[in-house]
């Protein structure tokens, strides 16, 4: 089961907070999880390769100025969790959520906790479904997209030779959201996806803007807007693995960082 629980917040005081605060949410994240299950925080703590979940900043609030944003007391704002496994996704609804407190204090500022959904109906961020599902309705469709636009809400990088690269080729996208898909969907996608992506998808048109994010005392440049990758010469079926993996992205986000808030990734139609 994949989920995308989108967690409603309002501020309880006039206070001010630093851009990129994806990792105040990470630190949340966890400290609750030490709480109800240590075992298991320390299992995601520790985990080698792909995790299992994305995390996002705070979101819906004003634009930052000079890498900071005021926020008035009632301000409405939100974050995301998503759960890329069964087990997962139960031990957030059976635990992590109901010792979430009436009132957390998140990136230096204390905040009413409004109310939680994963109904799309309710929230355009939300969402949930099976792999099994995603994998009928994209891999075995009948008809097939030739191009996707992706939209990327918070900055996403992607490893590079020399660092971070703050855009998204098409075989770097594809190999972040392989790398997850086959870490955890019952169903495996070729190993060589990323490779025939390289030769066979181009990106035809985009609107970026690069947006530094700060870990710590290390700053990392991603990228924000909407691209468009186009199939020139891809086989059938590596078209609709491509399908596939680029509506799995919703979950599992893009690039690097995360389960730090970035990477926050849909399929615009």
């Amino acid at each position: 089961m994949l989920t995308s629980l989108v967690i409603r917040l309002q501020s309880a005081e006039d206070a001010g907070l630093t851009f990129g605060n994806g990792r105040a949410v990470h630190g949340l994240w966890f400290s609750l999880w030490q709480q109800v299950d240590p075992e298991l925080a320390t299992r995601l703590h520790t985990q080698n390769g792909a995790p299992p979940f994305t995390l996002s900043p705070l979101m819906g609030l004003p634009r930052p100025r000079q890498g900071h944003i005021s926020v008035r007391k009632d301000r409405p704002t939100w974050f995301r969790i998503t759960t890329l496994t069964e087990e997962l996704s139960t031990a957030v609804k059976e635990n992590w959520l109901p010792a979430l407190p009436e009132e957390i204090e998140l990136a230096g500022v204390r905040w009413r906790v409004t109310g939680y959904t994963d109904d799309p109906a309710e929230h355009p961020w939300a969402g949930r479904a099976r792999y099994s599902q995603l994998a009928n309705q994209r891999l075995f469709g009948k008809e097939q997209p030739k191009s996707w636009r992706l939209r990327f809400e918070t900055p996403a990088a992607f490893h590079g030779s020399a660092g971070h690269l703050p855009f998204p080729l098409p075989d770097s996208l594809v190999k972040s959201w392989l790398r997850r898909w086959n870490a955890f969907a019952p169903i495996a996608l070729p190993d060589d996806l990323s490779d025939r992506t390289r030769s066979g998808v181009v990106v035809s048109a985009y609107n970026l803007k690069t947006v530094p994010v700060r870990h710590g005392k290390r700053l990392i440049v991603g990228c924000t807007g909407w691209e468009k990758l186009y199939t020139v010469n891809l086989h059938p079926a590596m078209r609709a693995a491509l399908n596939l993996l680029a509506h799995y992205a919703f979950y599992c986000g893009s690039g690097a960082k995360t389960t730090q808030g970035m990477g926050m990734t849909r399929i615009e139609d």
